[in-house]
């Protein structure tokens, strides 16, 4: 029984540490740095990259929408990699005004390969642009993204990541969950984070990179989730990713939780390798370039993710309660504390955002989401991290099949 008591002490010491880390990114993310306000524009010129893999059923909004931005037309251009594509993308993306780059050659099966050549192409082009924005194939971004984009790297910013709306939450329960997620994910996170003055996470959409930082650290493609490998990289080269909410972009949630978890065994399975190949050397970064950054890096990669933390927070509560009423002594105060934060927290989170009502009430579902994302973490740990990359469904082709 002792054994068993020191265990509980461990476990509940874990989940003390992970919430206090979460709690300290929701206070600090309670309110906006405005740093770009005021700055000047310094009319740069930039190329908007689009990776994209069978997407003719929303390319051509796409395209449309980013070419109808409100900044100078001859400053940007848009650019589709139509990559492995069986479909008509290249044909749609070019109609709608896109310089198409068709891939058909080299490795397949992740965004990360079409990025790294689309990328590479453009540095090597004829063209000269002073930074790289990349959007995801459903974007819908808004007019003066490019402009609050210019006005941060005027600031002095090398890396930018703008804010993530999500663009269909009241479709399903499982979008609606997405969009409460993502609020905390903007706000709590890359908010926080930009208040503290550490480096924001990349999030694969609405990314912007300065040439220089491209060409000094080629993109790499080696993990599922390649942009928060990215991120991860340039932390240890000691280069700040800044957070720009007011530069928005929008986008499509998974609709069913069947395809969900493919999307999620993914980009868990890309956290799981991020662990072994990053961790340490973030460490290393921390201790000798005294870097908070690297250090906050590498804290987020080791500690568990608040699913984990708020299912493992109820459920050394409801084993201390059987414990205590079997007569075994047991502390009930300190487990139903961290429940009660763990189970606090969402709810405070989106209070600060000011999310709207359905916010709330798909939290309602709040227990089965968490048990869900700690179901498909103990698949991926099973499997090695060894998943395959798989596409996500969008909801123009849901449609078209119920059509």
């Amino acid at each position: 029984m002792e054994l068993l008591r020191l265990l509980i002490c461990i476990l509940q010491l874990i989940v003390g540490v992970g919430l206090a880390y979460h709690y300290l990114l929701l206070i600090a993310g309670g309110r906006s740095r405005r740093g770009a306000v005021g700055i000047e524009s310094g009319d740069l010129c930039f190329a908007v990259a689009v990776p994209a893999h069978n997407e003719e059923s929303v390319i051509g909004a796409t395209v449309t929408r980013l070419r109808q931005m409100a900044y100078p037309e001859d400053c940007f251009d848009v650019h589709v990699v139509a990559d492995y594509c069986s479909d008509t993308t290249a044909q749609v993306a070019r109609s709608a005004g896109a310089i198409v780059h068709v891939r058909s050659e080299g490795p397949r099966g992740r965004k990360g390969y079409a990025l790294a050549w689309l990328l590479t192409r453009l540095l090597e082009g004829l063209q000269h642009y002073d930074a790289v924005v990349i959007f995801d194939a459903d974007s819908q971004v808004a007019p003066d993204f490019l402009s609050w984009m210019d006005r941060a790297l005027a600031a002095g910013a090398q890396v930018a990541q703008g804010r993530h709306v999500i663009a269909n939450p009241d479709v399903s329960t499982f979008s609606a969950l997405a969009d409460a997620d993502m609020r905390l994910n903007n706000r709590i996170r890359n908010q926080a984070k930009e208040n503290l003055g550490l480096s924001a996470r990349l999030m694969g959409d609405g990314m912007c990179f300065r040439r220089e930082v491209l060409e000094m650290y080629p993109f790499g493609a080696h993990s599922l989730t390649e942009d928060r490998e990215y991120g991860l990289h340039l932390v240890t080269r000691g280069i700040r990713v800044r957070f720009v909410p007011e530069a928005i972009s929008v986008g499509q949630a998974t609709v069913r939780w069947s395809d969900a978890t493919g999307q999620r065994l993914r980009w868990y399975g890309g956290a799981f390798d991020l662990q072994k190949r990053y961790l340490g050397p973030l460490l290393v970064t921390a201790w000798k370039s005294r870097s908070l950054d690297a250090l906050d890096s590498a804290l987020e990669l080791s500690l568990p993710p608040f699913s984990v933390l708020s299912v493992l927070a109820v459920a050394l509560l409801v084993l201390q309660a059987i414990l205590w009423i079997v007569r075994f002594p047991s502390r009930l105060a300190p487990g139903a504390l961290l429940a009660g934060l763990a189970l606090a927290y969402p709810f405070l989170g989106l209070l600060a955002e000011r999310a709207p009502g359905r916010s709330f009430r798909a939290l309602m579902c709040g227990p089965l989401y968490a048990l869900w994302r700690v179901w498909v973490g103990l698949r991926v740990r099973l499997r090695r991290g060894q998943v395959p990359w798989i596409r996500t469904r969008r909801q123009e082709e849901e449609e078209g099949l119920v059509r």
